[in-house]
C-alpha cells in the first residue's frame, strides 16, 4: 500500500511515569539516525516494531529528546563564517 506524504507521520509519545519514549516514523533520516543508535546504543535503544509499510517503532530514554531552536547569528559572526567559508573554498 502507497502512503501519502500526508499519511507518513511522525509520532513520539512518553508519559511522566516512564523513563522511555516511543519514537514511530516514516521519516527516512530520522529511522537511519535511530538505527545507528540501536547499533552503537543497543542496550538502551531498540526498534520494537516494522509496520512493512516502512514505518518503523523505537523505544530510547525520554531525556535523549531535544527540542533545539534554529541558531542565530549575528552580523559579525556571520561575515567571519562567510570568510572563513571563502578562504576554505578559494573564492574571493
Amino acid at each position: 500500500m502507497k502512503l501519502s506524504k500526508y499519511e507518513k507521520e511522525t509520532i513520539i509519545q512518553f508519559n511522566e511515569a516512564d523513563q522511555t519514549a516511543s519514537v514511530y516514523t516514516y521519516n527516512n533520516a530520522l529511522k537511519r539516525q535511530l538505527i545507528e543508535l540501536c547499533e552503537a546504543y543497543p542496550e538502551q535503544v531498540h526498534c520494537t516494531e516494522d509496520n512493512d509499510c516502512g514505518g518503523l517503532t523505537f523505544l530510547l530514554p525520554k531525556k535523549w529528546l531535544k527540542i533545539t531552536p534554529p541558531r542565530v547569528l549575528s552580523p559579525a559572526q556571520r561575515e567571519a563564517l562567510e570568510q572563513m567559508n571563502r578562504k576554505r573554498w578559494g573564492i574571493s
